[in-house]
């Protein structure tokens, strides 16, 4: 059971990091669709912090401060080391500009690591705090806490680590927790079927929602909270569908895919406009913008897997670039 679980886990990994390559190839190239890249915008990163967060949850706990620190010191090395690193490489001739610009607007950078590392210390620390106090009330009341600093300071007009990023994936990687926490819960007082029925109904108001709404500018607190709501309903949807999914092929593909998610996070963004170098524009619905979408993505994709194995082969580089011994 624990091997399924942790296969779907990658295979969801698997899809949600298509869906940011796909994302990217239309931002970069300038040819989003208002429909399809709402789904996509929806979906890939809501669906990261779920998973991100329910693995917290359903993974030993912090008890004492000696594993407090090791594992602190352990997601520094694998989330804020690639951060850092990439930061300097492509910014090598103004670097403390470059640092300063990103601390205050994580998404200059690889704002995803950043932001997962943040979270992994709040719940990190609160697990310490449940470890000592020996109540998971405990664990919330610091949780929360952490959570309403951040809010604090979005509402004050702190920019410092982007706390308007910070508060749009908090409820994603909260609620997670709490799912991995107390897995046997849903299991036990909700029934599969009515899981299933739910999960695939939410989907039906997801696609509803991309089409009447724009689910990707956030234009106050009352349209974030729409947009929230719509992502938690099609990433319940994604998820059962990955769960439904029988074993073949495509779904061992997406998750051995999955299980090199930041390595390509990291990459392959770079190389989204390498065939469009005069920055042409398409209409991604017309021949012409559909055939460049699936070259860029090939082109793109084939550039990302041949540098992972490069760089995978030379340790220092695959620990200075990926934060992996």
């Amino acid at each position: 059971m624990r091997k399924e679980r942790n296969e779907s886990l990658d295979c969801l990994k698997g899809v949600a990091i298509l869906l940011v390559m796909f994302g990217h190839v239309q931002v970069h190239n300038h040819m989003t669709d208002p429909y399809l890249y709402d789904v996509i915008k929806s979906l890939q990163m809501p669906l990261f912090f779920l998973i991100s967060g329910y693995l917290a949850g359903a993974g030993t706990k912090v008890e004492s401060v000696r594993q407090y620190r090791e594992r602190m010191y352990k997601r520094a090395i694998s989330y804020l080391l690639p951060f850092f690193s990439w930061l300097t490489i492509q910014h090598i001739t103004y670097v403390p500009r470059a640092w300063k610009t990103a601390l205050f607007q994580l998404d200059y950078g690889l704002w995803f690591l950043m932001t997962l590392f943040l979270f992994t210390w709040i719940v990190y620390t609160a697990q310490l705090v449940q470890a000592k106090v020996k109540s998971e009330w405990a664990f919330w009341a610091v949780a929360f806490g952490g959570c309403g600093l951040i809010l604090v300071a979005y509402l004050t007009g702190v920019t410092f680590l982007s706390p308007s990023l910070l508060i749009i994936y908090l409820p994603y990687y909260v609620s997670a927790y709490f799912a991995g926490l107390h897995s046997e819960l849903i299991q036990k007082w909700i029934p599969v079927s009515f899981r299933r029925w739910a999960a695939y109904m939410s989907g039906l108001v997801f696609l509803g929602m991309a089409v009447m709404l724009d689910l990707v500018t956030v234009t106050g607190i009352v349209m974030l909270g729409v947009q929230t709501i719509a992502s938690f309903l099609g990433c319940l949807a994604v998820i059962q569908l990955v769960l439904d999914w029988k074993e073949n092929p495509v779904k061992d593909r997406l998750v051995v895919l999955g299980r090199y998610t930041l390595e390509i996070y990291v990459l392959h963004y770079q190389f989204a406009t390498i065939l469009n170098p005069e920055k042409k524009i398409f209409l991604f619905w017309s021949p012409e913008g559909l055939l460049y979408s699936v070259a860029a993505f090939t082109v793109m994709s084939l550039i990302t897997v041949a540098l992972i194995w490069f760089i995978d082969r030379i340790a220092p580089l695959r620990f200075l670039l990926f934060g992996k011994r």
